[in-house]
């Protein structure tokens, strides 16, 4: 079955083609939500109602660009809602704060030295305010200025979270390959 045939059916509320929809995409959005979320269990919550306000809206997907890029502000803003609701506003300017479930997440690359799930740990493990401005910023491509709207905060702001965020995940990545460096004479 084609994409476009998929998509179709979704439109018309297929299951077959919602499970087969949902089987294509989960992972890479996984990952998305994940990457915004504490747990496993939030980001699994966060894609199960990303996934249903896809299914209720996709209408509105214009067919322009990418559909995991559509879907994938569909998580983004469904993981910021959760975290509204539960934190009501991310807690900027304070320090830092692994379970395995059947879903996996392939959202980023691996590489040699530096794993997949160590880099994702290291973003997981920042502070909510820097995470997900890193996220926004470095992964998801988002300017400060949408930044600064989409928390209510400044652009400057969000440039000195980001500047942070990295310079704390520089001193992990640092720290994780000296450690390395170290088991390995």
């Amino acid at each position: 079955m084609s994409e476009k045939q998929i998509l179709e059916g979704v439109e018309r509320r297929d299951n077959r083609c919602q499970s087969l929809f949902y089987r294509q995409h989960a992972p890479l959005l996984f990952g998305v939500a994940l990457r915004y979320t504490h747990s496993y269990e939030d980001a699994k919550e966060v894609l199960q109602d990303a996934f249903m306000k896809v299914f209720d809206n996709i209408k509105q997907y214009s067919g322009e660009g990418a559909i995991q890029a559509w879907m994938a502000r569909v998580v983004i803003n469904q993981a910021l809602t959760l975290h509204k609701l539960r934190r009501n506003r991310p807690t900027l300017y304070s320090l830092d704060d692994d379970n395995q479930e059947e879903m996996e997440d392939k959202s980023v690359a691996f590489s040699d030295t530096l794993t997949h799930e160590i880099l994702l740990r290291f973003i997981r493990e920042l502070a909510d305010g820097y995470r997900i401005i890193f996220n926004l910023c470095e992964i998801d491509g988002y300017s400060h200025d949408e930044v600064a709207q989409i928390l209510d905060c400044t652009a400057s702001n969000s440039r000195a979270q980001l500047a942070k965020a990295k310079q704390i995940l520089r001193k992990k990545i640092n720290d994780f390959t000296e450690k390395e460096r170290k088991l390995k004479r």
